[in-house]
């Protein structure tokens, strides 16, 4: 997908997603609920972030159900290295942003299972019309999310548990997680596709 296109893709899908979240954090404080600023400010950045993993794996509305299945794993890995690094690096930032907005998934295999299941989400939705579902996809992007959260104890051992504390969310964190993992694709696939088709002419 050219550039400009997943600028604008991205931006579009942001513009319906941003309002939702703001909703949100302001229901959280209502309930008295009240999340730390810098984490609340980092998850508008994980948000635009979500919509651009959607945005670049080609997540678009629904058509009918055509599987292309790509099922051998590392054989495409070889042939297509550059592919291969490029999704690997997609999910480095998952690494980071899930155990530094979330205390629960501070270890090492429960971020890997997030980005194990959100590449697995990306990989049944494709399913639906939207590319290949390609068994190494799930592989490197698992790895690039393990990269991620290496990156993330680095930064943790040089801030100590008091800088990370005020990133950590108030509330539940797998539910925050899902939910919002669970809007972003629900945007990707309803309003944003109708929106960028009648503004931009774009399918």
């Amino acid at each position: 997908m050219p550039f400009d296109q997943i600028v604008i893709r991205s931006l579009s899908g942001y513009l319906f997603f941003a309002p939702g979240l703001a909703v949100y954090c302001l229901v959280l404080a209502r309930m008295g609920k009240r999340q730390p600023r810098l984490h609340t400010l980092t998850l508008f950045v994980f948000g635009y972030y979500l919509i651009g993993v959607f945005t670049v794996t080609g997540i678009k509305a629904f058509e009918a159900f055509a599987p292309r299945l790509a099922l051998v794993p590392f054989v495409d890995m070889v042939r297509g290295p550059v592919d291969t690094a490029l999704n690997v690096v997609l999910f480095v930032p998952l690494g980071v942003f899930v155990p530094l907005l979330y205390g629960r998934f501070r270890r090492i295999g429960r971020t890997a299972a997030a980005g194990a299941l959100l590449s697995l989400t990306v990989e049944v939705v494709q399913l639906f019309g939207m590319g290949a579902t390609d068994i190494n996809d799930l592989l490197t992007n698992t790895a690039g999310t393990l990269l991620g959260y290496g990156l993330f104890a680095l930064l943790a051992r040089c801030s100590g548990r008091t800088g990370l504390r005020a990133f950590r969310a108030a509330g539940a964190d797998a539910a925050e997680l899902l939910l919002l993992t669970g809007y972003a694709l629900l945007v990707m696939v309803t309003v944003q596709p109708v929106f960028i088709r009648t503004l931009f002419g774009l399918g």
